[in-house]
């Protein structure tokens, strides 16, 4: 019935075909200047930890308003504040571009920015310990991505307990929050799988994939797995095969050779396209000409990367969608700013889910289609952070 549900009203495929040809209004320079930038508003905040409230028919993509996102001005911030920011890594070029998002705007809004990350979606743990020491140290508001939807809930509890605010940004979290900067990955799981089903539907015959959302007990992962689903129900698509896993490099190249060995060691493979992270992606390229597969699998990735960005336009994935995570970075820490200061929302806020008189906001940006046929018409500025930048853990 859930999958049904998405199912029923999403219309990811036609809508990001038009975000593709319809470039988002942003402008965003290297030098801290001024930037504005169209983003789709929820109906009604899934900010109060309720799941369903993703899936809510009021919240159907297609019913989100598009709206000019206006940031602060620097001159309209009245005091430095402390923000602390939480990653689960920095181990793919995904985080690293949310870093450089982060770091630009802090020093755009002259705000002191302590950035940290735990090293993994297996280190809960460091994660809740770096979050503590930060804001024990001094900080004022905090900006995180968790690991566990769950396993960080209880501390984001205690922490606006206190008064502090905290953003969520990339990653969902089952609990109480002040704002939300993220893409829902139910979108980005089923953008990536209708695609794949839309190559095929003109196939009479079954057409087998092989699965890899991500690692297990992430709410991100497991969003992208539903929506996954919900897009191959009722095709001739089968997954063949789902593996779950870390995104560090090592650990997701050896669950693509483990695949590769048990369903494409014959004369043809048992699959036709591999759909995945970005880091299983970014792998399975090296894997798949290693062996003289690159022409009988096909590549589709659930995200988008510098690595990503290269194999395109080489011609060598077939697809990856863009929750343009750079843009997401800089307006959490908009956010932040605006309910350290008492200011009013960029876009005004709307009903928190489940009428708690809460006025919040929650915005996403519009997903973004790349093939190697639409790559020219990509602005890859809202998604990759310039070559050569590395990540700076803070900014005072």
């Amino acid at each position: 019935m859930f999958l049904k549900r998405i199912q029923n009203r999403l219309k990811i495929a036609i809508l990001s075909f038009l975000f593709i040809l319809n470039a988002p209004n942003f402008v965003y320079a290297y030098d801290g200047s001024y930037w504005t930038q169209n983003v789709n508003v929820f109906n009604l905040s899934c900010t109060d930890g309720d799941v369903a409230c993703w899936i809510d028919e009021r919240n159907a993509l297609d019913t989100l308003p598009l709206i000019m996102y206006k940031p602060l001005k620097a001159s309209e911030v009245k005091k430095k504040h402390h923000i602390c920011v939480s990653f689960p890594h920095l181990k793919d070029s995904y985080w690293v571009g949310v870093a450089f998002g982060i770091i630009s705007e802090g020093r755009r809004l002259e705000q002191k920015i302590t950035l940290f990350e735990a090293g993994g979606y297996t280190n809960l743990a460091t994660q809740l310990n770096q979050v503590d020491d930060c804001l024990n140290n001094e900080g004022d508001a905090l900006i995180i991505g968790p690991i566990s939807s769950n396993g960080n809930a209880k501390q984001i509890e205690l922490i606006r307990e206190k008064g502090i605010p905290v953003v969520i940004i990339i990653t969902g979290i089952n609990t109480e929050v002040d704002a939300n900067s993220l893409q829902s990955f139910v979108n980005m799981g089923y953008t990536s799988c209708k695609w794949v089903a839309d190559q095929e539907k003109l196939n009479k015959e079954k057409t087998n994939i092989v699965w890899f959302p991500g690692p297990p007990g992430a709410g991100w992962s497991i969003a992208s797995h539903e929506g996954c689903l919900s897009a191959l129900e009722g095709t001739n698509i089968r997954i063949l095969e789902t593996n779950w896993g870390d995104t560090g490099k090592a650990i997701q190249l050896k669950l693509v050779e483990e695949t590769l060995l048990n369903h494409a060691s014959g004369p043809e493979p048992d699959f036709k396209y591999i759909v995945g992270t970005g880091t299983t992606i970014e792998a399975a390229v090296g894997a798949l000409r290693a062996r003289k597969l690159g022409k009988k699998i096909n590549l589709v990735s659930t995200y988008y990367t510098p690595g990503i960005d290269m194999f395109i336009k080489r011609g060598l994935i077939s697809m990856a969608p863009s929750d343009q995570m750079i843009s997401q970075a800089i307006i959490a820490v908009d956010q932040a700013v605006r309910l350290l200061e008492g200011k009013q929302m960029a876009t005004l806020g709307r009903p928190e889910f489940n009428n708690t008189g809460r006025i919040t906001e929650h915005v996403q940006q519009q997903i973004l289609i790349v093939t190697p046929d639409t790559y020219d018409k990509f602005d890859s500025s809202t998604t990759l952070a310039p070559k050569g930048w590395s990540p700076k853990f803070s900014v005072d």
